[in-house]
């Protein structure tokens, strides 16, 4: 299997394939969209970006040293590393802005297993990788337009490869690069609307407070935490999502935001004792069975009509990548099961107890 895996990274005949397939679809632009989910071409990317994900997942496995991080992100003044099937950052951002569902889900998948690796390197190797300020602010405004994707997963793949952006920031440029970054301000002031006050929030905003939450945590964990992070979270609003909360509504992600306003000194003991109130009940509802289950529904892609052999393989290659664990993400371990839930509340309540 290794030598079969081998030759198909290596095959320079599936190289230039992918290559022309990635090419003509970017060469589109916004025309891109207006394409039919159901035609071949769709299909054919569709196959290609799944070839490049589970490539990307075994590669480091079956050619140590091969990838070259540094060339996938950012290209520029890099050779080119040995020739095998992968695909830039930049032609990945042009899929995930332009591209269908389907394309924009697979694509945001992809980045997410290239920066979790990337995290997993610079974990490793600290000053190992270079970026360029302009350019990773490119790729930031990419993704934070998709935070707003009426697709749930990809707005959350995006929302977590954007946590990573604003931690690879230099110390330098990070503080300056965050401040004038009204996007994510304005994203965190929509997340507080939906949790304090879900009617004032926009209804695009509703379902996706969990994954603005990431955003949120990330800026609290910079070592200067913008000014306006403090004005948003302020005392009358913590209070206010503190009322909002129920045993319906209340999520592991809900819980890992209000943890980490506890670490950063943003909860007082009266907010504290609220919160612990509201987690003995939850926990309370949850081990008496009382909580009804909420399961998501399965999700199926018109990537081609349901009869089409072709478009089963597709809508089969989709869901397969998408249930697929996250390697490096603490936050990505998130499944808003009860489980996840019970998890979260116990690691507020040990925070408490460490501060005690």
């Amino acid at each position: 299997m290794v030598e079969a895996s081998k030759t198909i990274i290596l095959s320079t005949h599936l190289l230039s394939l992918v290559n022309t397939t990635i090419t003509n679809a970017c060469s589109k632009g916004p025309s891109l969209i207006e394409q039919d989910e159901g035609t071949r071409s769709v299909e054919a990317l569709v196959f290609v970006l799944s070839l490049l994900f589970f490539s990307l997942r075994s590669v480091h496995a079956i050619l140590p040293g091969i990838v070259d991080c540094q060339y996938l992100l950012d290209p520029t003044n890099i050779p080119q590393p040995w020739p095998y099937i992968s695909i830039q950052c930049h032609d990945l951002c042009k899929l995930l802005h332009f591209g269908s569902i389907p394309i924009k889900l697979l694509s945001s998948q992809y980045l997410l297993e290239l920066f979790s690796g990337i995290e997993d390197e610079r974990s490793r190797k600290s000053d190992t990788l270079e970026f360029r300020t302009n350019y990773l602010l490119s790729i930031m405004a990419v993704l934070e337009g998709q935070i707003f994707s009426s697709d749930m997963s990809v707005a959350m793949n995006c929302s977590l490869c954007l946590s990573m952006l604003i931690g690879w920031q230099d110390v330098e440029t990070e503080v300056s690069a965050i401040q004038r970054n009204n996007w994510c301000r304005f994203i965190v002031e929509e997340l507080v609307m939906s949790l304090a006050a879900p009617s004032l929030a926009s209804k695009s905003f509703m379902i996706h407070h969990k994954p603005a939450i990431h955003i949120a945590v990330e800026l609290l964990r910079r070592k200067k935490v913008p000014q306006w992070m403090t004005s948003i979270f302020n005392e009358s609003c913590i209070f206010a999502i503190i009322r909002n909360i129920t045993n319906s509504n209340l999520s592991a992600e809900l819980v890992f935001l209000l943890r980490k306003l506890l670490n950063y000194g943003f909860l007082n003991d009266e907010q504290i004792a609220a919160l612990n109130q509201v987690f003995q009940e939850c926990r309370k509802c949850i081990y008496t069975d009382k909580l009804q289950r909420t399961g998501e529904e399965e999700k199926t892609w018109n990537v081609a009509a349901a009869s089409d052999y072709v478009g089963k393989v597709c809508q089969f290659l989709i869901s397969l990548i998408t249930t697929q664990p996250s390697s490096v993400m603490e936050s990505s371990r998130f499944q808003s099961g009860k489980r996840e839930l019970l998890e979260e509340i116990d690691l507020f309540s040990k925070c408490l107890m460490r501060e005690d």
